[in-house]
Parts: structure tokens; C-alpha cells; sequence
């Protein structure tokens, strides 16, 4: 999830601030010194208690990834981060969504070019949104104008408990409907990340098929890809499956700043817009899957990739259809998505060559979500170093 700015946040109303189940093979000292520091700036500089990196390369012999870890999983027992980690993922879901939906357009159910009334009769409605006038492209391409509603979360620092709230994807759009549409649907030059239009997908994929968003999802995406770590966490379900690291935020005490925990929290707050649960690994799989071609037509790939500039999230950055395209230091472009939710901020991506395969592809994941715009390209950096620092071997 990502703030109505666009900025990296997840937690910005709170902060008024702001591989399977086996052991994963570790980095050994030949797999990049460069990805090695940058892994290890991210606790000692960046001031995250925790991060984990994997690195998938399908030139690498044997199980053909590493992971590196650094920092603390726990920072009351200073017990290290899990190398089979599983982390909430954030907006990272809204690549898995956005797969789901674009199989259904390739097989004639829904059309990319419909208005999203013709799914969702009268329920996008109020304070100038119209889903008479709103495009299902528009809603993946975040060019839907619809406010975000994650301002509007009942979130303060003093008031942690208010993480327990479920929500149904309903709510959270009646949560942006409060707000006056941002442009008009499709007006040239407006881009604006919403996470508004992923509920909104959730429910047209409910329409569309009969069942749950997350089952779809599940049956479409993570059982055909035999991704075992990967799930859609219940409603209720508020600590994470598996090995974890705990997830913090900055909260104000009058000793200064300390981390609160908040591995614990709600999973239905974040929704279609940010729920996937998923260890690096995994992501990193369901990723060159995707861009590799193995879950949508060629065509509807390439419609997925095509990108609209979005350099509110990052510089250089470009969206498409639930993909973001960012340029590499070392030439060419990853596709990928990132991803904050409360005490997790995540970073995926895929290179690709010239012919549009899958090559290198890496996942990072942190246990607090950036507090400033530096912060958050730490996260950019680390996952560029590990595309293009070719000492990793």
C-alpha cells in the first residue's frame, strides 16, 4: 500500500510522518561484496531492525538463488531474521491481482476497456467518482482518479490497537468515496497511486467469477506455481504462518522514538490493494513466471508491461497494468512492484533482456517501512544491486 501521494509510507496517517520450507541456500563471501553491503546499510545505516534479500538467477547451479539477511528479527531477543521468512507484502499483491484479472480478460469474461459500472452497477458513486466513466485499465493503471483511502484509516500512534479493525473491501471504498475524485478517469497526463482501484478489482473479480478475490488468486496464481509460502491471510488472522520477523513502527515516547511491534495486525485492512503474505523466494518465483509469460498471453503480457510515467513513486519509475517498470544502473529495466503496510516494506523485481525474457530477479524486504524518501530508495538500491552486481555468482 502506498499513501494517496504516492509516496513510500504505508504507515504516513499513523507516523503523521510518515524455495519451499527447506533451508534457503545463504550468500557465501564470492556472491558479491557490493550486495553484501548493500544488505548490511540497510540495518546499519538505514536503521531498519531487520532485512532479507533473495537473489534468484537462472544461471546459477543448484537451487539457483542465495539469501542474505541482516540485522535482527527480534529486537527484544536479538534472535536473527529467518532466512525462510515469510513478510507481509504490501502492494506487491497488486501484481497477483492484476494477473488474476488480466487471465479473465484473455479469457473473454472481462474487458479491459469496459466501464467498471458494467460489473459493479451503481457502487462506484459520490463526490464526483463515477464508475459510469472509470475503465477497468484505469483502475490497474492507477489513472482511475479515484481518492485514496488509506488516509482515512483509523491509525494513530497513540492508539495501536486500532490495527485489529477488520474491513471489507466495500468499506474501504465507501472510506474513499468521502473524498472528491482527484481528475477525471483517463485525463491525459494525471497519474495518481491509489490503492482505491485494487478493492475495487477485488470486487470485480468476486462479480466476475462468484468466488473471493483470494481464491482466485489462490487457484489461478499460487497452486499452479506451487508456491507454498505464499497465502492470503484469513480475516482474523492477525500473526503471520511460519518463521517470520517481527515488524515495527516508530511510535513517540517521552524517552525518544522507539519501535513498537506490530507483527500482529489485521489483514483484511489492506485487502486487494496489499494483503499477500510471501517469502522473497517465492515472490521471486510468481515474478519470472509472470514476465517469463507462463500466466498470461503474450499479448496480454506485453499490455501488462506497457508503462505510463510515475515518477511520483521514484525516479524514472513507469506503471503499467499492476507492473512497474524502474531502469537499471547497469542498463535496461527490472518490472516489478513495491510494497508498505504497517512494520514491512518490500521491494520485487525481474530483469529483462532485449527478447523480453525473465532473467535475474530479487526480492528485498525490510521490518519497518520507510520515514523519509532516502529510506525508501534504499530499497530501490539494494534491489539494483543485485540485478546488475554480476560478482554474485
Amino acid at each position: 500500500m502506498k499513501s494517496r501521494s504516492g509516496r513510500l509510507v504505508g504507515l504516513t496517517a499513523m507516523l503523521a510522518v510518515a524455495v519451499g520450507v527447506s533451508v534457503p541456500a545463504q550468500v557465501n563471501a564470492a556472491t558479491g561484496s557490493a550486495l553484501r553491503d548493500t544488505v548490511d546499510g540497510l540495518t546499519r545505516d538505514g536503521g531498519f531492525p531487520g532485512a532479507i534479500v533473495t537473489v534468484s538467477d537462472p544461471s546459477w547451479p543448484g537451487a539457483g538463488y542465495r539469501t542474505l539477511r541482516s540485522g535482527v528479527g527480534d529486537v527484544g531477543t536479538g534472535r536473527p531474521v529467518p532466512y525462510d521468512s515469510r513478510v507481509r507484502m504490501g502492494s506487491n499483491t497488486k501484481t497477483a491481482v492484476a494477473t488474476v484479472v488480466l487471465q479473465l480478460v484473455d479469457r473473454g469474461r472481462i474487458e479491459l476497456d469496459a466501464p467498471v459500472e458494467r460489473y459493479l452497477p451503481g457502487l462506484v458513486r459520490g463526490n464526483g467518482n463515477d464508475g459510469r466513466r472509470i475503465r477497468i485499465r484505469n483502475l490497474l493503471q492507477h489513472t482511475s482518479g479515484l481518492p485514496d483511502f488509506t488516509g482515512d484509516l483509523p491509525f494513530a500512534p497513540d492508539n495501536l490497537d486500532a490495527r485489529f479493525r477488520p474491513f471489507t473491501g466495500r468499506q474501504l471504498l465507501d472510506l474513499a468515496l468521502r473524498h472528491p475524485a482527484t481528475f477525471q478517469p483517463g485525463e491525459a497526463g494525471r497519474w495518481e497511486y491509489t490503492n482505491t482501484g485494487y478493492e475495487v478489482l477485488g470486487m470485480v473479480i468476486e462479480k466476475v467469477t462468484g468466488h473471493s478475490w483470494q481464491h482466485e488468486v489462490t487457484e489461478r496464481v499460487i497452486r499452479p506455481l506451487g508456491l507454498d509460502t505464499m497465502y492470503l491471510p484469513r480475516t482474523r488472522e492477525y500473526d503471520l504462518r511460519g518463521p517470520h520477523p517481527h515488524g515495527y513502527v516508530t511510535v513517540p515516547d517521552p524517552a525518544g522514538p522507539r519501535p513498537a511491534d506490530v507483527t500482529e495486525f489485521e489483514p483484511s485492512v489492506f485487502g486487494a490493494s496489499g494483503m499477500l503474505v510471501s517469502t522473497p523466494r517465492d515472490y521471486d518465483r510468481f515474478l519470472t513466471a509472470l514476465l517469463d509469460g507462463r500466466l498470461l498471453s503474450q499479448a496480454m503480457l506485453a499490455e501488462m508491461k506497457r508503462p505510463d510515467p510515475a515518477t511520483q513513486l521514484w525516479p524514472g519509475a513507469e506503471y503499467g497494468l499492476g507492473l512497474i517498470r524502474t531502469p537499471l544502473s547497469c542498463g535496461g529495466y527490472f518490472y516489478g512492484h513495491s510494497g508498505d503496510v504497517p512494520g514491512y516494506s518490500t521491494m520485487s523485481g525481474v530483469a529483462v533482456d532485449a527478447a523480453g525474457h525473465a532473467g535475474r530477479s530479487a526480492t528485498v524486504a525490510v521490518t519497518r517501512v520507510p520515514e523519509s524518501m532516502e529510506e525508501g530508495l534504499s530499497l530501490l538500491r539494494t534491489v539494483d544491486t543485485a540485478l546488475c552486481d554480476h560478482s554474485a555468482s
